[in-house]
């Protein structure tokens, strides 16, 4: 019995994928999050700076808000922007940019989905 030897068969659990993707495929896969990953970065700095009451003149701020405007822009009037009194600073909570937190994932992911769908292979399974 110590000489026997075990042979494990590889099933479709152990099997990472049943497609081929190419390898532009994955880059343009990783490129899809790696642009959502920029774009929740500054999605939270806009929400932080609104709930801090950041300084819009500054120079980081300005940038920040103009260009996540664009990107919270379809979510306006969905809500009420909230307004937090805090002293003498009035503080805003916009629940728009917490909505555009929550469906530029979801988009992201659809698209990365759908671009793995379109330009994946079928392997031939043996």
């Amino acid at each position: 019995m110590a000489d026997e030897k075990i042979e494990i068969k590889e099933d479709s659990i152990t099997q990472p994928a049943q497609y081929e993707i190419a390898v532009n495929d994955h880059r343009t896969y990783r490129l899809v999050y790696y642009g959502l990953g920029v774009i929740e970065v500054l999605l939270v700095f806009r929400f932080f700076f609104k709930l801090s009451s950041a300084n819009p003149g500054n120079v980081f701020a300005a940038l920040v808000y103009g260009t996540t405007t664009v990107l919270v822009l379809p979510f306006q009037g969905l809500f009420k922007p909230g307004l937090l009194s805090g002293g003498s600073v009035q503080r805003v909570f916009e629940p728009t940019t917490i909505i555009a937190l929550i469906v530029y994932p979801l988009l992201a992911w659809g698209i990365a989905k759908l671009l793995l769908i379109i330009r994946s292979k079928p392997t031939n399974e043996k």
